[in-house]
């Protein structure tokens, strides 16, 4: 027997989820919705539910508006999501994402004669949707706000944005959006129509809801290359569960606490690291803060991207733009999406040429070996398709070492060198 529905309703995905592969059509978005309702925080194990057809906008009565609803049950019976693969155990996201198709449901079945349909998750997403509070990667959203949306695309990018709100902003390159919402390259071939059909619908829809946004194209030579989409802050609180992996503060305090950090020094004071103590002040609790140094001592990213999370954090606050600075902060360190841009900006600074004041000028490109290896760990749509198989090694020999490069100890740091 289904619970009442609570008008407060609290949903919740992992972020694997809402950056997964697929496309739905309006029925099946809102019975996705239905069955997403029905689930608690606390449950270990999915369920079948009636969901009757006035709660997933079917009014219409007769024989063939009915045979229609039975062919969309059929065919969400081998509905599948392209998915990522998270660590066993843990259930966080890989550092190199190895995709799989997953069936989203386990069972679909038309019941006229009660006016609904009975459905439950397939069992192999539960480490998507049950039990979250284990992993820590996930977004939670207001129901009552999802159900405003009426455009599955809407959809999707409310929660691509939803999982960034604490940052203020999210930045998408044109391919990676299309491989989310699962347009094909000859769907909306014109960007004139991709923007009609969904940036703009998305807008107005989104308008209406906690996630209202505008956003920014980035072109190079004339053509569309990112999307940012800036996330409008509104007086209301966002709808997202409070955990002890984002302890957050509200903006006026955080302010106070923030403000000085746009650059740490790293001493330490009675034994603690500075970054540890600048983490605090603005906000972070101190199990996040513990993770982070987990991440550190793993060799996940350079303390000086530390440095680069706060000093873009502040200056996010300062502008405006961001309304929970310490999710923030932890966001951008735990799930490491600056990375990739603090990295390019540490090698555009390490490709310099270095001009010495002496008989001769001596040009060198240098860059740390750790930082190379995090590229390549974490690479971006396009390096990961020239990378492909080939291991570090031969990634190194192949765009480095066979280009003239060498490798340098200084300083106790291997360095990759060319004069």
């Amino acid at each position: 027997m289904n619970k009442p529905e609570k008008a407060d309703k609290i949903v919740t995905q992992h972020n694997a989820l809402i950056n997964a592969r697929f496309s739905f059509v309006p029925l099946q978005m809102r019975l996705f919705l239905a069955l997403l309702a029905r689930i608690e925080f606390e449950d270990t194990d999915f369920r079948e539910h009636f969901v009757p057809f006035s709660e997933i906008g079917f009014t219409d009565r007769g024989g063939s508006s009915y045979q229609l609803l039975e062919e969309v049950c059929e065919k969400l019976t081998s509905f599948t999501l392209y998915i990522e693969e998270l660590e066993p155990g843990t259930r966080r996201r890989r550092k190199r994402p190895n995709y799989k198709f997953i069936s989203l449901m386990d069972t679909v079945e038309y019941q006229g004669d009660r006016g609904g349909v009975l459905a439950s998750f397939n069992p192999s997403i539960m480490p998507y949707l049950l039990q979250l509070r284990e992993s820590g990667n996930f977004t939670t959203a207001a129901l009552a706000e999802l159900r405003k949306l009426k455009s599955p695309y809407a959809l999707r990018i409310y929660w691509l944005l939803k999982e960034y709100a604490d940052f203020g902003q999210r930045t998408l390159s044109l391919e990676q959006l299309r491989f989310m919402l699962d347009i094909a390259e000859n769907e909306y071939p014109r960007f004139s129509n991709f923007k009609a059909r969904v940036l703009d619908k998305a807008q107005s829809e989104l308008a209406a809801t906690d996630m209202p946004f505008t956003f920014e194209l980035e072109r190079q030579n004339q053509i569309v290359q990112k999307i940012r989409f800036l996330i409008e802050l509104s007086g209301k609180p966002q709808d997202r569960e409070i955990t002890d992996d984002t302890e957050l503060i509200e903006s006026s305090e955080a302010l106070e606490n923030v403000q000085h950090t746009e650059k740490v020094e790293h001493v330490e004071y009675a034994g603690v690291p500075a970054w540890h103590q600048e983490l605090l002040k603005a906000g972070v609790s101190k199990r996040s803060v513990q993770q982070i140094s987990k991440q550190l001592q793993a060799g996940e990213y350079p303390l000086g991207y530390v440095d680069f999370v706060l000093a873009r954090i502040t200056k996010l606050l300062r502008l405006g733009k961001v309304k929970k600075p310490a999710g923030a902060i932890y966001k951008a360190l735990v799930d490491k999406y600056l990375l990739a841009e603090y990295l390019e900006s540490q090698t555009k600074v390490a490709t310099r040429p270095v001009v010495v004041p002496a008989i001769e000028t001596l040009e060198e490109v240098a860059m740390p070996l750790s930082e190379v290896e995090q590229m390549y760990q974490n690479p971006g749509p396009f390096l990961k398709k020239m990378i492909g198989e080939e291991t570090f090694e031969q990634h190194l020999q192949r765009l480095y070492l066979n280009e003239g490069f060498v490798i340098e100890q200084r300083a106790g740091v291997e360095w990759l060198v060319k004069h």
